[in-house]
């Protein structure tokens, strides 16, 4: 059977026949080229929410985890060009009583809080001493707060500030309504404002487990605690995503609380960039607190030290599905506990 005129002709033929079907093809495979560039609705991904979060260190100049005071420096160092990386303008709450640990290092010490500031950070009050209100006398308490911006309000003077933020240790905000009232008075008195955490992760759970591992050479154990802390900020986010969201109907400008400890120094480029991932934009305390949800009443009175998001529950009087961040892994806290009775 004799092939057809058109499929004879050469590819470039002037063929009338040829010039038809050449035509035809191109026009189907520009159809083609249009079809596949637009996004299958099954498969089309979901828009990434766009979130707020400001990120706050406790405990400097550094948590005491038997690091040498060299080592201490090139962990900062490392957590604050990490911080500068992201864009992140964070705030540290200084411990005073670390910057004498040893008195051959004080200098050395607190040369780590002037560092803070060089790299654009704020610094805060967390009193001297680490003291919990629950169980500390109210003017021993409000003695510790003065006590403990002797040095970082002078470093902030220097550079035409002062000190605004104070962070509870261990969030304890009072034993009672009348201690809490008063001590948030002596606070106001003394040109400070309370610094809420709204995202808590037992950060130092997973520090006090990674540094064992560190210190007995188990890389493997080492690499397991990372992985474990990464999947449990996931879900502590998600619970206060949830938090958020059944209280305010929308999602808060949150306050992430971490330590400035070993496993957040190496770690925290991982754990900034999953935030990221999941719609977070880094912003100060400053900006979060504008959110109007910080003027929530704050109901909760007891010994424990709950997110805000629990705090405002309990003010407004509403019942969420969940009340808190989840445990760590069961093995993580087994671990955590062999060690605290060493």
């Amino acid at each position: 059977m004799a092939k057809s005129v058109c499929t004879q002709a050469p590819l470039f033929t002037k063929h009338p026949c040829h010039a038809r079907c050449t035509f035809s093809w191109c026009i189907a495979w520009i159809a083609f080229l249009i079809a596949s560039a637009m996004p299958i609705p099954a498969l089309a991904q979901k828009p990434v929410p766009v979130r707020q979060i400001a990120i706050t260190f406790d405990d400097l100049p550094f948590v005491n985890e038997g690091l040498s005071i060299t080592d201490i420096q090139k962990k900062t160092r490392a957590l604050l060009k990490t911080l500068q990386k992201h864009r992140v303008k964070a705030i540290g709450f200084v411990n005073e009583d670390k910057l004498y640990i040893k008195q051959s290092e004080v200098n050395a010490r607190i040369g780590i809080l002037e560092a803070w500031l060089d790299a654009g950070m704020e610094l805060g009050n967390h009193n001297l001493g680490h003291l919990g209100l629950q169980n500390t006398p109210l003017a021993a308490y409000e003695a510790a707060v003065l006590k403990g911006e002797a040095v970082t309000r002078r470093l902030l003077r220097a550079r035409g500030q002062a000190p605004r933020y104070y962070r509870h240790p261990y969030t304890q905000t009072g034993s009672s309504k009348e201690v809490k009232a008063a001590f948030e008075t002596f606070l106001k008195r003394h040109g400070y404002t309370v610094a809420p955490v709204t995202v808590e992760q037992d950060d130092f759970v997973f520090a006090a487990v990674y540094q064992d591992a560190q210190r007995r050479g188990d890389d493997a154990m080492a690499k397991r605690v990372q992985a474990a802390y990464a999947a449990h900020l996931d879900r502590a986010l998600n619970t206060f995503e949830t938090m958020s969201q059944e209280l305010f109907k929308r999602q808060i400008a949150q306050i992430a609380l971490f330590h400035a400890n070993r496993l957040n120094a190496e770690r925290m480029d991982a754990l900034l960039t999953r935030m990221a991932q999941r719609g977070y934009r880094f912003v100060s305390l400053d900006e979060a607190l504008r959110d109007a949800a910080y003027a929530s009443p704050d109901g909760y009175i007891g010994k424990f030290g709950p997110s805000w998001l629990r705090r405002w529950a309990d003010g407004l009087g509403k019942k969420l599905s969940v009340r808190g961040q989840p445990d760590p892994e069961l093995w993580i806290m087994r671990r955590y506990q062999a060690l605290q009775h060493r």
